[in-house]
């Protein structure tokens, strides 16, 4: 009888390709619609925060006119009234969908419903969402905008490969963004969380905290299987049944941990779709559709055409600095300076007794970054710049003071000798501005937001703090490596307006890999323990602050017994990328000499 019904089950067909993608597209709307409910009951619960008054009111039309059709209907959808109508209208919705398994076009007219209440929602009060909120919109989204496509087969099929991609790019790109994050590297995340007054009231979170290893490694697990979920794809069928599975374990404990009721169901909802393209393989089809295939081929060129163009930017900028008009090279015995060296245009004073001013650029920072103040200087002294060892075509491996003696002696001028200094080029200047230089020493000292030599050995010494600064380097090693910065905005480039030339120099000589390396290299070997008795030994001092920067200089010049000025406004980089801001302190610095 037994293997009379192993036969008889063997004998049934498998469901049909179309079959299969109404089911996946059941698996995506069930816990869709369960979490919808329980959102729209929450928001039937929470009224009063809707009111004008409550953390949840309309935002939408602030600052904008109320006149015209337009202005109306911003009013009209930062009413209390209207979330009230949104989550009546989703929670009907949801229990269509909950009730639609296999009806087609019910599940996307109640998805295009919940679609539209979730944008108006969104567009009313634009903050109070979690991933899974963002999630559900896009699973409602995609499943309306499919819907246009007239060819059922084609429609339904797009949707679920499009809401594939989308998952599998959620979990991955979710993990790489942990893994910038220094607090998950060093596995400090998730305990962090679990002390907040959100997230960390419940009894499980209360249980999980009492043992700090298991939180430890649940932060270091997260973003490892984030970045690996990709690897599901590669898996037998029932193997990836049971990983996802695990993944929807993973979310269900979040939601217990944190009290998040609605966080499983968003994502749980993806899952069908990732389900339905591994099935493909056993069905016998290629194991990446048309879509798939077309969206990776299309990153792969666009990635490989940004490296490219990254890699030729850096390339065009050497070309640059090695032209006419470009930096001049010293052979210094073990190898190459690169350098700057601008002579007085409009001074009073004979050029062989102009003053000679220092320039010391911040970490992994180019001699262009002072460009602004070096034109303004130049006017009435003898302006040097300069590149450290290992930064840009500097091969000498020489202490910056011998860098400095060595250049000095091409310097034709009897001049005092003045410092100016950038971020952590004051530290830098602090090794060599109580030495002797070609038989001369540094006068006057002029520090624009200077390191803190003991916040830097603080810092160094912290392990998160030192964790966030290498987190930060990596970010920058993969935004210089991908090419990322040449088609993105980047701090560089929203905090500089530097001449075109002086411009491109900046952004392509900060992303470069290798100056990235060396500055990585320098944040730990620049020495801070004599530092400020060091620059206490030159006579004239002036600190320089710029306001992201001004409870740390007040100090620093404290420190130095030095005077202070601010730069009202300005930013770290912004206070020389400026012109602005850059002719205040020349300006300040023609005073001080």
């Amino acid at each position: 009888m037994g293997i009379l019904r192993r036969r008889k089950l063997r004998a049934q067909p498998a469901p049909s390709v179309a079959q299969a993608r109404q089911t996946a597209i059941d698996q995506t709307f069930l816990p869709i619609a369960i979490g919808q409910i329980l959102a729209s009951i929450e928001a039937l619960a929470i009224k009063k925060l809707y009111e004008d008054d409550g953390l949840l009111r309309g935002v939408s039309s602030i600052g904008r006119p109320a006149e015209g059709v337009a202005g109306k209907v911003r009013v009209l959808i930062d009413s209390p009234h209207t979330p009230r109508i949104l989550a009546t209208a989703t929670l009907v919705a949801s229990g269509t969908l909950l009730m639609s398994r296999g009806r087609r076009r019910t599940q996307i007219v109640a998805a295009a419903v919940i679609a539209l209440a979730n944008r108006v929602n969104e567009f009313r009060t634009p903050y109070g969402r979690d991933g899974a909120d963002q999630m559900t919109g896009i699973i409602t989204q995609y499943r309306t905008l499919s819907a246009l496509v007239p060819d059922r087969e084609l429609s339904d099929d797009l949707f679920l490969r499009a809401l594939n991609i989308q998952a599998g790019l959620s979990y991955f790109v979710s993990g790489i963004s942990k893994l910038f994050g220094s607090s998950w590297v060093q596995g400090d995340a998730i305990g962090e969380i679990l002390q907040t007054e959100a997230y960390g009231r419940g009894p499980a979170a209360s249980v999980l905290r009492r043992f700090p290893r298991v939180v430890r490694l649940l932060t270091w697990v997260t973003p490892l299987w984030e970045v690996g979920f990709p690897i599901v794809y590669s898996l037998p069928s029932r193997w990836a049944h049971i990983a996802l599975i695990a993944v929807k374990g993973f979310h269900v404990g979040v939601a217990t941990v944190m009290e998040l009721p609605r966080f499983v169901w968003g994502f749980a909802g993806s899952h069908g779709a990732v389900q339905y393209v591994v099935d493909q393989r056993r069905r016998g089809h290629h194991s990446l559709g048309k879509l798939e295939r077309s969206v990776l081929t299309t990153a792969g060129v666009a990635v490989s055409v940004s490296v490219a163009y990254a890699a030729s930017q850096r390339e065009l900028d050497i070309v640059r600095r090695r032209g006419l008009k470009g930096t001049k090279v010293l052979d210094v015995g073990d190898g190459l300076v690169e350098y700057d060296l601008r002579s007085p245009t409009g001074s009073s004073i004979a050029a062989g007794e102009a003053p000679i001013i220092i320039l010391e650029a911040g970490l992994g920072s180019p001699l262009a970054s002072f460009s602004w103040l070096a034109e303004m200087l130049s006017e009435q002294h003898h302006v040097l710049s300069y590149h450290r060892s290992g930064y840009g075509l500097t091969t000498s491996k020489k202490s910056p003071g011998e860098l400095v003696s060595e250049l000095l002696a091409r310097v034709d001028s009897t001049g005092k000798l003045i410092s100016v200094s950038h971020s952590i080029g004051s530290l830098v200047a602090a090794t060599y501005c109580a030495s002797d230089l070609g038989g001369r020493r540094i006068e006057t000292i002029v520090i624009v937001d200077g390191t803190d030599p003991e916040v830097l050995a603080q810092d160094r010494a912290d392990r998160r703090r030192r964790g966030a600064f290498l987190q930060a380097q990596l970010g920058s090693m993969f935004v210089a490596l991908s090419g990322v910065y040449n088609f993105v905005p980047n701090a560089i480039s929203r905090q500089s307006a530097y001449a075109p030339d002086d411009q491109m120099g900046v952004i392509q000589f900060s992303f470069s890999p290798g100056n990235i390396l060396r500055a990585t290299g320098d944040y730990f070997a620049i020495p801070t323990a004599d530092a400020i008795q060091a620059l206490k030994s030159v006579g004239r001092r002036r600190v320089i602050a710029s306001k992201e920067y001004e409870k740390q200089e007040i100090s620093l010049a404290s420190s130095l017994d030095a005077p202070f000025t601010l730069i009202e406004n300005s930013s770290h980089r912004s206070i020389l990328g400026y012109r602005a801001y850059a002719q205040r302190v020349a300006d300040i610095i023609r005073e001080v000499v």
